[in-house]
């Protein structure tokens, strides 16, 4: 999310005495092709440009676990890596600086694509397709 975005709601919510609501921050949502399937499935292409004005760059793997750890100390409940399974090594680099944390990994349309259709080949979905929740 934006500098200061988590901090500025946490505030409003206590302003308005409101302290049950949780905030999941979007903290390391990465620019991906793996978005595609579902943006086709819905026709939700950007009509004009593209949408990596609020992603972070492929490759930024710093920046997403600095953007994360920024997000925990502004008072984020969850935070989220997205998409997950190309970025396993910043979910355990997250993991493993805030073991306590709540950490969400979106598994975007492409993943799940792509294990889909190694599944298909191999006659063997439903323990592939598992097997990669449970890495998570």
């Amino acid at each position: 999310m934006m500098d200061n975005r988590i901090a500025a709601i946490k505030d409003a919510l206590k302003l308005a005495g409101d302290s049950k609501t949780c905030i999941m921050s979007y903290s390391s949502k990465f620019s991906s092709s793996m978005y595609g399937p579902f943006r086709d499935a819905c026709k939700s292409g950007p009509q004009f440009g593209d949408r990596k004005t609020y992603q972070l760059p492929l490759g930024s793997d710093k920046i997403g676990i600095l953007t994360t750890q920024r997000d925990i100390s502004e008072g984020a409940d969850i935070v989220m890596v997205k998409p997950g399974l190309l970025y396993l090594d910043v979910v355990k680099t997250i993991k493993d600086q805030n073991p306590n944390h709540l950490l969400a990994v979106y598994q975007v349309s492409g993943e799940y694509v792509m294990l889909y259709d190694y599944a298909q080949k191999s006659s063997n979905f439903r323990n592939i397709v598992s097997e990669s929740f449970i890495q998570f």
